[in-house]
């Protein structure tokens, strides 16, 4: 129990953050008594983990947003028979503008508005760790660099999130050159007004961030027998994520080939595809799962990450509290018959949700952060961009006949090849927080075929401002040199 509390109020100390975020300060012990020692900096670390599973980040609403793009809709059942009211009315409402696309910068208390907040608190929770870990007088220097490249790490997801929502994709502009976020490379000093980076200096800083935490964890991480702790491999992943964003595709290649070869996963066998997902069982193609069970705070209601999401989508175990949103016939029309993944949505009293998020009272089961699914895909998707097309095909049929057992391998080339891919990642990866993100780093529209009666007219060309969202009203009234996404 004591070191449950230490690990609170070391979470509670470190969230601490600047005038310019309009955030309240939360400090119970300061942030130097904290962080004296590598056994508080390793509690920091843990509570820096855990700011990743919050409710307004990839606990629920965050991973929630992007799927609003086609995959999923508020739910009538629990909105309402307009689709757009009813109870859970605060929730309901920001799934609606969501899925409107109609988000107001000035919006309080709502969910995706508090996105900023959330990460700009995580990013100075691990900016304190950073600077403390540069000072601190130790001769563990392993265990110190094992830290620091888990820090970096943690550094670089929430840069990479922060531009996913509320920049532009990179290749909006031919350099990258349009506005990004702040960068927050070091803890802000209270007066400071920071000003917002472009997007590539945003991307340049999440390489350098990965990089060097390939290199850290490389020979000294010490936490790899459980696949909830950062390590080289996750950080390359990751890299290799952020490197499609940009474009990079040979970049692509490399680091997803090297998750590969490395052969610590495997991708899930198609005889248990279906009941690891609805049954909630050990995976064993995840490479990170974000686990709350192990970092949970001293709060007993607390559910995890699993939970939450069935929260949104999961089908449901009571029909009197339904999810706040469902399936779209959008995301079940791209599963041919034959498919395994059709088997992991089913119908209830005329609604679909999704069983990889079965809705069960106080799970704590673990959320799949990143997949050799994904992984594969990346690849397939570099390949094709290289011109490389045979190679693109292998990286895709391993996929997509494991999910469909007489699929008959594609033979397609060139756009059409290009096109299939984000098909497949779409059937693939759906439902796990990454539709809107996708259309829009590879410039594609949102096109819907079933809409909500209140929004008749759902679809959303690319180019648009509403790609990014707005930053928060509170965020610009306190810090001048911030500037608005245009359109807003």
């Amino acid at each position: 129990m004591k070191k449950l509390l230490t690990f609170t109020a070391l979470l509670l100390a470190l969230s601490s953050c600047q005038d310019f975020l309009n955030i309240e300060p939360q400090d119970q012990i300061s942030k130097d008594e904290a962080l004296n020692t590598l056994e508080g900096i390793d509690a920091a670390i843990i509570g820096a983990y855990s700011s990743l599973g919050a409710s307004d980040y990839y606990r629920q609403h965050f991973t929630a947003y992007p799927e609003l793009a086609g995959n999923m809709q508020p739910n009538p059942a629990a909105a309402g028979s307009d689709g757009v009211a009813g109870n859970q009315s605060a929730i309901i409402t920001t799934y609606r503008e969501g899925n409107f696309f109609t988000i107001n910068p000035g919006y309080e208390n709502n969910s995706f508005d508090n996105f900023y907040a959330v990460l700009y608190n995580h990013l100075n929770r691990v900016n304190n760790i950073i600077a403390a870990l540069e000072t601190l007088e130790t001769d563990q220097e392993a265990r110190r660099n094992s830290l620091r490249g888990e820090a970096l790490a943690l550094r670089a997801i929430a840069h990479f999130d922060l531009l996913r929502l509320y920049a532009q994709p990179y290749l909006f502009t031919e350099d990258g050159s349009h506005p990004g976020v702040v960068l927050a490379e070091r803890p802000f000093e209270v007066t400071e007004r920071p000003a917002r980076r472009t997007v590539a200096e945003g991307y340049t800083l999440i390489e350098s961030d990965l990089l060097r935490a390939v290199e850290l964890l490389g020979p000294n991480a010490r936490r790899t027998t459980d696949r909830i702790w950062l390590t080289p491999l996750i950080a390359r992943g990751l890299l290799a994520r952020a490197y499609a964003y940009q474009g990079n595709w040979a970049g692509v290649v490399e680091q997803t080939t090297a998750v590969i070869n490395a052969g610590q996963v495997t991708l899930l066998n198609p005889d248990d595809y279906v009941d690891t997902w609805a049954e909630q069982q050990f995976n064993p193609e995840v490479l990170w799962y974000l686990d709350l069970q192990r970092f949970r705070n001293a709060d007993a209601g607390s559910a995890g990450l699993i939970a939450s999401i069935a929260r949104v989508v999961g089908a449901p175990s009571d029909v009197e509290n339904p999810p706040f949103c469902t399936v779209t016939q959008d995301l079940l029309d791209r599963l041919e018959e034959g498919d395994i993944r059709r088997e992991l949505y089913q119908e209830i009293e005329g609604q679909v949700y999704c069983s990889k998020y079965a809705l069960q009272p106080n799970s704590i089961s673990n959320f799949p952060m990143l997949r050799l699914s994904e992984i594969y895909l990346l690849r397939a998707e570099a390949y094709a961009k290289l011109g490389q097309d045979a190679l693109a095909q292998a990286d895709y049929n391993l996929i997509h006949q494991r999910a469909v057992a007489d699929a008959i391998p594609t033979t397609l080339t060139g756009t059409e090849l290009k096109d299939e891919i984000f098909e497949e990642r779409r059937r693939e990866l759906s439902l796990e927080g990454h539709l809107l993100f996708d259309l829009k780093r590879t410039g594609r529209s949102v096109e819907r075929d079933n809409c909500l009666p209140a929004n008749p007219n759902c679809d959303l060309a690319y180019p648009d401002y509403r790609f990014a969202l707005p930053i928060p009203q509170s965020a610009l009234n306190a810090n001048p040199n911030l500037i608005q996404n245009q359109g807003y």
